[in-house]
């Protein structure tokens, strides 16, 4: 059972219980107790899953992010260090969503969520491919990321506290990626958000960093 349970779930990397039901609608569901406690496969929260030897692919961690507190996209610090727009390793899933603010700890990670309105929420992000994933079925799930521009706007759009240029000179930003990520895309971006308080911000950082 665990091998043809294994070949039909395994590319969807993460998985719910619903996606068993829908696969294997006969299997009694103390299979996944038992392949927990053998090892094979993880709990992460609240009826997802994922493969126990996921751990160590890479980006597994925002897949399961998107999947668990959906509707959801990475975006904030885990998406500027990825595009390498802040020095630092980011070790916490950040997100934003419509759902409530809310914080997870799970055995695959630690996950944040920050609540935005619908109309902020619905541009700015993409689907990429999760790296390792080369399935073919048409099973295999993306994750949904935000741009580079709407994770700078989303991050001062959360972080209320950065106020003055000193504190955007904390940030230590990429200067030549910022000043490649401040194009017209931006600005309409910024202008959605309709916060006159993001646009001050924003005219702060572009001081600081003399754009």
């Amino acid at each position: 059972m665990w091998l043809r349970f294994l070949s039909s779930v395994g590319p969807y990397r993460v998985f719910s219980i619903r996606d068993v039901r829908k696969i294997f609608p006969e299997m009694n569901l103390m299979n996944l107790v038992r392949w927990q406690k053998k090892g094979y496969i993880i709990k992460i929260r609240n009826g997802w899953y994922c493969f126990s030897d996921s751990e160590s692919s890479e980006n597994i961690d925002w897949l399961a992010a998107n999947l668990v507190y959906d509707p959801s996209y990475v975006s904030l610090q885990s998406a500027m260090s990825y595009y390498g727009l802040i020095p630092e390793a980011i070790f916490e899933t950040t997100s934003i969503t419509t759902r409530k603010t809310n914080r997870f700890v799970t055995p695959l990670g630690n996950y944040s969520y920050n609540h935005v309105k619908s109309n902020i929420f619905s541009f700015g992000q993409s689907l990429i491919h999760m790296d390792g994933d080369r399935s073919q079925t048409g099973r295999g799930r993306k994750i949904l990321l935000a741009s580079p521009e709407k994770a700078i706007l989303d991050f001062f759009y959360i972080h209320i506290h950065y106020k003055t240029e000193k504190d955007m000179e904390h940030l230590r930003l990429d200067e030549a990626l910022l000043k490649e990520t401040l194009n017209w895309k931006f600005f309409s971006y910024l202008e959605k958000y309709t916060n006159n308080s993001l646009e001050d911000r924003i005219k702060k950082m572009r001081k600081a960093y003399a754009l």
